[in-house]
């Protein structure tokens, strides 16, 4: 082993593997688990109502009309099946009225045939169970009650989900918090809107409150890519910079180009894209400090060449995968 590469090891050693710990990411390690059968099935049955359901199913981020459910969970009991719509938080802020559209969202779930009850459910540290909007959920576990009972599994699997907790409790500790910008947000919010009416297939979610960086739209549920994982291909709209991408994970520059030979349209070129690479249109620049009233028709070239990139995919995609598929 190289000196080089045993500094490099060492380094990895020395990080906690949960340094950067995001929601999402406890997200999909409380499906998994969940999936496994094991201790948190039990006890998001118990803490339902319904000890001894057999659990069915999970799902991970589930979006409909009016928000997103972190979880979608399944139990089958006598009357029919049982569902759990759960919000998982580390620090972040309560979106407005987030509770509230979780019990909507019950409320309608709960009309549907061979569905005997739906309840809400919130996941987070204790510590975050005080704050304003915790109280719309019905059932509230804390990181630390489900820290514990996956610790009983006494399986590695387990134990590591019980970990990645224990690290969002102390994220909350330290203060952390994703702190909401007016302007980020209210340009989201425009986007969106705009989106519905001129490049609907993009399937662009309804936001939330955003951060002040967060000037990127991943649009991962485009009609024709919803498929493929997000990583491998993904529409971009990076709009403080101009460009709107079609983008390709692990994909250079030459391998790109041989594969879109011929087919580019004149407003596309090939870019290289961090550890990626891009087929790419420039669109105007939107300035997020800047009311989205003032920048209308940019937002609307921007959103459409992103609609254009992906038909543009949907249409070669065969070819543009050719070396993937």
């Amino acid at each position: 082993m190289t000196p080089r590469l045993q500094v490099s090891i060492e380094a990895l050693e020395a990080r906690s593997p949960f340094s950067g710990l995001r929601e999402r990411d406890i997200d999909l390690l409380l499906c998994a688990e969940l999936h496994a059968c094991g201790g948190f099935a039990n006890l998001l049955a118990r803490r339902a109502g319904y000890p001894g359901s057999v659990f069915s199913g999970a799902w991970v981020s589930h979006t409909e009309n009016d928000g997103e459910s972190d979880l979608v969970v399944a139990f089958e009991a006598e009357g029919g099946l049982v569902l759990a719509l759960v919000e998982n938080k580390i620090a972040a802020q309560f979106q407005p009225e987030q509770g509230l559209r979780y019990v909507a969202r019950a409320q309608r779930w709960s009309a549907t045939e061979g569905i005997s009850r739906v309840v809400t459910v919130l996941i987070a540290p204790d510590g975050y169970m005080s704050r304003t909007g915790a109280e719309a959920f019905e059932v509230r576990i804390p990181y630390e009650e489900l820290s514990a009972a996956l610790r009983g599994e006494n399986d590695a699997r387990s134990i590591f989900l019980a970990e990645a907790l224990e690290a969002g409790v102390e994220a909350l500790r330290r203060g952390y918090v994703m702190t909401p910008d007016d302007a980020v947000s209210g340009m989201w919010q425009a986007c969106w809107e705009i989106s519905r009416q001129v490049a609907p297939k993009l399937n662009f979610n309804r936001p939330g409150l955003k951060p002040r960086l967060s000037t990127w739209f991943h649009f991962r549920d485009a009609e024709g890519l919803s498929d493929l994982d997000w990583s491998r291909v993904v529409v971009v709209y990076k709009a403080e910079r101009g460009q709107a991408d079609l983008q390709f994970g692990a994909t250079s520059v030459a391998q790109l180009s041989q594969r879109s030979e011929g087919i580019l349209q004149p407003s596309m070129k090939v870019e290289p894209a961090a550890k990626s690479s891009s087929i790419r249109i420039i669109v105007p620049i939107v300035d997020f400090a800047r009311a989205p009233e003032d920048q209308h028709q940019a937002i609307i070239e921007g959103l459409t060449s992103c609609e254009v990139l992906r038909s543009f995919f949907v249409m070669h995609r065969e070819k543009l995968l050719s070396c993937d598929e």
